[in-house]
Protein backbone atom coordinates (compact mmCIF):
# COMPACT_ATOMS: atom_id res chain seq x y z
CA UNK A 1 0.00 0.00 0.00
CA UNK A 2 1.35 3.40 -0.94
CA UNK A 3 1.91 5.97 1.81
CA UNK A 4 -0.80 8.38 0.61
CA UNK A 5 -3.42 5.64 0.49
CA UNK A 6 -2.30 4.44 3.93
CA UNK A 7 -2.73 7.95 5.37
CA UNK A 8 -6.19 8.38 3.88
CA UNK A 9 -7.39 4.98 5.10
CA UNK A 10 -5.85 5.53 8.53
CA UNK A 11 -7.65 8.86 8.94
CA UNK A 12 -10.97 7.24 8.01
CA UNK A 13 -10.25 4.34 10.36
CA UNK A 14 -9.52 6.67 13.27
CA UNK A 15 -12.78 8.52 12.62
CA UNK A 16 -14.54 5.13 12.82
CA UNK A 17 -12.79 4.42 16.14
CA UNK A 18 -13.87 7.74 17.65
CA UNK A 19 -17.42 7.13 16.41
CA UNK A 20 -17.42 3.68 18.03
CA UNK A 21 -16.22 5.11 21.34
CA UNK A 22 -18.95 7.75 21.25
CA UNK A 23 -21.67 5.19 20.43
CA UNK A 24 -20.60 2.56 22.96
CA UNK A 25 -19.57 5.04 25.62
CA UNK A 26 -23.01 5.45 27.09
CA UNK A 27 -23.27 1.69 27.55
CA UNK A 28 -20.15 1.49 29.69
CA UNK A 29 -19.83 4.75 31.57
CA UNK A 30 -21.79 5.60 34.69
CA UNK A 31 -21.57 9.35 34.27
CA UNK A 32 -19.58 11.75 32.13
CA UNK A 33 -16.34 9.85 32.90
CA UNK A 34 -15.28 7.65 29.96
CA UNK A 35 -13.06 5.71 32.37
CA UNK A 36 -15.74 4.99 34.96
CA UNK A 37 -16.10 1.36 33.84
CA UNK A 38 -12.43 0.68 34.59
CA UNK A 39 -12.61 2.52 37.90
CA UNK A 40 -15.82 0.96 39.19
CA UNK A 41 -14.75 -2.57 38.26
CA UNK A 42 -11.35 -1.97 39.85
CA UNK A 43 -13.06 -0.83 43.04
CA UNK A 44 -15.39 -3.85 43.05
CA UNK A 45 -12.52 -6.30 42.48
CA UNK A 46 -9.90 -4.64 44.68
CA UNK A 47 -7.48 -4.10 41.82
CA UNK A 48 -6.33 -1.07 39.84
CA UNK A 49 -8.05 0.42 36.78
CA UNK A 50 -4.90 -0.52 34.83
CA UNK A 51 -5.37 -4.17 35.76
CA UNK A 52 -9.00 -4.06 34.66
CA UNK A 53 -7.88 -2.42 31.43
CA UNK A 54 -5.29 -5.14 30.84
CA UNK A 55 -7.90 -7.90 31.13
CA UNK A 56 -10.21 -6.16 28.66
CA UNK A 57 -7.39 -5.37 26.25
CA UNK A 58 -6.05 -8.92 26.33
CA UNK A 59 -9.50 -10.19 25.36
CA UNK A 60 -9.33 -8.09 22.20
CA UNK A 61 -5.77 -9.02 21.28
CA UNK A 62 -6.53 -12.70 21.91
CA UNK A 63 -9.47 -12.56 19.53
CA UNK A 64 -7.25 -11.03 16.83
CA UNK A 65 -4.58 -13.67 17.39
CA UNK A 66 -7.18 -16.44 17.21
CA UNK A 67 -8.42 -15.16 13.87
CA UNK A 68 -4.85 -15.15 12.55
CA UNK A 69 -4.35 -18.70 13.84
CA UNK A 70 -7.59 -19.86 12.17
CA UNK A 71 -6.60 -18.40 8.82
CA UNK A 72 -2.97 -17.20 8.72
CA UNK A 73 -3.16 -16.23 5.04
CA UNK A 74 -6.28 -14.10 5.33
CA UNK A 75 -7.45 -13.57 8.93
CA UNK A 76 -10.41 -11.51 7.79
CA UNK A 77 -11.77 -14.48 5.85
CA UNK A 78 -13.21 -16.44 8.77
CA UNK A 79 -16.58 -17.72 9.86
CA UNK A 80 -16.41 -15.46 12.90
CA UNK A 81 -19.29 -13.31 14.06
CA UNK A 82 -17.04 -10.25 14.18
CA UNK A 83 -14.57 -9.33 11.44
CA UNK A 84 -10.92 -8.55 12.00
CA UNK A 85 -11.35 -4.82 11.36
CA UNK A 86 -13.95 -4.61 14.10
CA UNK A 87 -11.61 -6.38 16.52
CA UNK A 88 -8.73 -4.06 15.59
CA UNK A 89 -11.03 -1.08 16.12
CA UNK A 90 -11.82 -2.30 19.64
CA UNK A 91 -8.14 -2.90 20.44
CA UNK A 92 -7.14 0.59 19.32
CA UNK A 93 -10.02 2.08 21.30
CA UNK A 94 -8.68 0.32 24.39
CA UNK A 95 -5.20 1.73 23.76
CA UNK A 96 -6.83 5.17 23.74
CA UNK A 97 -8.47 4.33 27.08
CA UNK A 98 -5.09 3.32 28.51
CA UNK A 99 -3.65 6.61 27.35
CA UNK A 100 -6.56 8.43 29.02
CA UNK A 101 -5.94 6.56 32.30
CA UNK A 102 -2.30 7.61 32.17
CA UNK A 103 -3.08 11.20 31.18
CA UNK A 104 -5.64 11.53 33.97
CA UNK A 105 -2.94 10.96 36.57
CA UNK A 106 -0.75 13.81 35.33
Amino acid sequence: MKFQKFNIRSRIFFEDIISLIEKKGSEYQLDDDVLSNFKSNANELGITPYQVWSVYFTKHTNSIMNQIKKNPNNPNDTDSVENTKSRITDAIAYLLFLNALIEEQK
